[in-house]
């Protein structure tokens, strides 16, 4: 006690500014002054020294109000001072204490916590080809390092450059599904580490990170995908490093700007479970933190592209329907020319094009892609029934006509050989494509009598024979031509593709007449251009009718019900 006075009278009298040291008096037990304990007074005007009223007066309330407040007073530390305290804790963390860098801290103890934080400055693309997205990002970790442990007064945090990483036991922390991430390193490696006097240490580093996606793009552009981004870490498994997220905000995220796709949310959380990679006793039991993002594809490069121009085009095919039929045939080039640029038009922008991922299935956009050129195609097709309907039928009046030219030829011959025969004929009325043959008995000269052929009688006269309710003449079955021989004619390529028209032609009308009849009882045989008429007038009205049935069940079943 009588030491603790006689100091405290010793700072009294050498002044204030060194008033702080008692702050470092701890006082166990209250002080009892006698007078002669006292140091004589050295400066009059300092009563502390002599009196013990003045030391009552220095222990009272007041006193140590006063007291307080001086020893709050830091006196000031050039920047020579700090920096040698910090180079010597510094010297004492990592040689005198003999720091390990090889080891993790609790070695042998419980596993080492490792909080993490993600601050995301920019994202994109999401690449659906690579299967992959990107992001740039803070990537912080934090964890307690005791052998770091420091008391410097006046230094809260030790702010270190990214060289001194290499002194101190950094977690191997990767990215688990990453695939060329990369470190920024202009115009220096931009990470830095920070030490706390409790020993805490924070890590940050500025990464690029492009990371798998495994995407299902059944539904594709109308799709939402799901992208992980796993962190983990490399050589030690969950009975050394835990991971865990920062709290309360594990993951900030700046405005995006991303091009096809819009952020919707995500998740973050940790867990432990064995992993792919394996160790002498088997599977290893890694502590991973998850972050899963949640991309929904914005549709408008897709719907003024691709869809847009699609629907287009298969609207401008249905005006095919009302280029109607007419006798000369003057619609067949313009509705050839609108079917096929149409069908063209389809494959040049939806199968010819960029924008569809290279995937082994089919997609929303294929299908769709695919509904409109059968719908084109279909446009297409149905001009070429009708009009090979058209040539059909045109063949068939043509032979019929031929026919009858044939017959009133024949008859004409026999005009002035058996005049009777030609009535019987006539009365016959054979009729061809609706009209009746008649024949205009015409004054000829009668032939020299000695030159005169004999008459053919009527009952030898093999002549006419009645098929499909046509009239052809009959050759004598005694009369044989000798055939010439002829070198053998090289058709070209039409030709060819004619006869082989005419073959398929007749048939196909054999096996009609085998199963419905005469062709030339048909009301189609008899009513051909109304009946086209009408195939385009239920066109009109079926193929707009069914295209529309099938976008609802597209849309329908894409947006609400897969």
């Amino acid at each position: 006690m009588i030491a603790q006075a006689l100091i405290l009278a010793i700072v009294c009298q050498i002044g204030p500014f060194y008033r702080p040291v008692i702050g470092f008096l701890e006082l166990t037990e209250p002080l009892h002054f006698e007078p002669q304990m006292l140091w004589p007074k050295m400066h009059p005007e300092d009563s502390c020294s002599a009196e013990l009223d003045c030391l009552e007066d220095e222990f009272s309330e007041e006193g140590l109000i006063q007291r307080s407040r001086r020893s709050t007073f830091v006196p000031y530390k050039t920047g020579k001072f700090v920096a040698t305290q910090v180079s010597g804790v510094l010297d004492h963390l990592l040689y005198y204490s003999g720091y390990e860098k090889g080891m993790r801290p609790n070695v042998g103890g419980p596993p080492l916590v490792v909080t993490i934080n993600l601050s995301i400055r920019s994202m994109g693309p999401v690449d659906e080809d690579d299967m992959a997205f990107s992001l740039d990002c803070y990537f912080r970790q934090s964890w307690v390092d005791k052998r770091l442990q420091f008391n410097a007064t006046g230094v809260s945090e030790l702010a270190l450059n990214w060289q001194f990483l290499e002194k101190i036991w950094v977690p191997d922390t990767f990215f688990v599904n990453g695939r060329k991430s990369y470190l920024h390193k202009i115009t220096v490696p931009n990470r830095f580490v920070r030490i706390y006097p409790n020993g805490r240490v924070s890590y940050s580093q500025r990464l690029t990170i492009w990371a798998e996606c495994a995407m299902h793009l059944h539904k594709f552009p109308l799709d939402t995908q799901m992208c992980p981004l796993n962190i983990g870490s490399f050589g030690y498994d969950a009975n050394d490093i835990v991971f865990k997220w920062a709290q309360p905000r594990s993951v900030s995220i700046d405005k995006l700007g991303l091009a096809q796709f819009h952020l919707m949310n995500y998740k973050s959380f940790t867990e432990i479970k064995l992993s792919s990679r394996r160790t002498r006793i088997g599977f290893r039991n890694d502590s991973t933190a998850c972050l899963e993002f949640n991309f929904e594809r914005q549709t408008g490069f897709f719907l003024l592209q691709i869809y847009t121009p699609l629907i287009l085009i298969v609207f401008c095919s249905w005006v095919a329907f009302w280029l109607i039929k007419t006798d000369k045939g003057g619609e067949v080039p313009a509705r050839t020319v609108l079917g096929a640029n149409s069908v063209l038009s389809i494959v040049n922008i939806g199968f010819g094009g960029k924008s569809r991922p290279p995937v082994g299935y089919a997609t929303a956009l294929d299908i769709f892609i695919i509904l409109c050129f059968v719908s084109v195609f279909a446009a297409l097709l149905e001009f070429a029934c009708i009009n090979f309907l058209d040539l059909f039928i045109a063949r068939i009046k043509k032979r019929e006509e031929e026919k009858a030219a044939l017959l009133a030829a024949s008859l004409l011959e026999q005009e002035t050989k058996e005049p009777e025969v030609v009535t019987k004929l006539l009365l016959a009325a054979i009729p061809v494509a609706d009209a009746t043959v008649t024949v205009d008995f015409v004054e000829k000269e009668q032939p020299d009598p000695t030159n005169e052929a004999p008459l053919i009688d009527a009952d030898d006269l093999d002549v006419i024979e009645v098929i499909d309710g046509g009239a052809a003449l009959a050759e004598d079955e005694e009369f044989e031509e000798i055939p010439e021989e002829e070198e053998p004619i090289l058709l070209s390529f039409h030709d060819k593709i004619a006869q082989a028209f005419h073959r398929f032609c007749d048939r196909l009308e054999q096996k009609f007449e085998a199963r419905y009849g005469p062709i030339t009882e048909t009301y189609v045989y008899n009513n051909t251009t109304e009946v086209i008429w009408h195939i385009d007038e239920s066109a009109r009205i079926y193929f707009p009718g069914v295209f529309l049935v099938l976008q609802l069940i597209y849309w329908i079943s894409y947006l609400y019900l897969m």
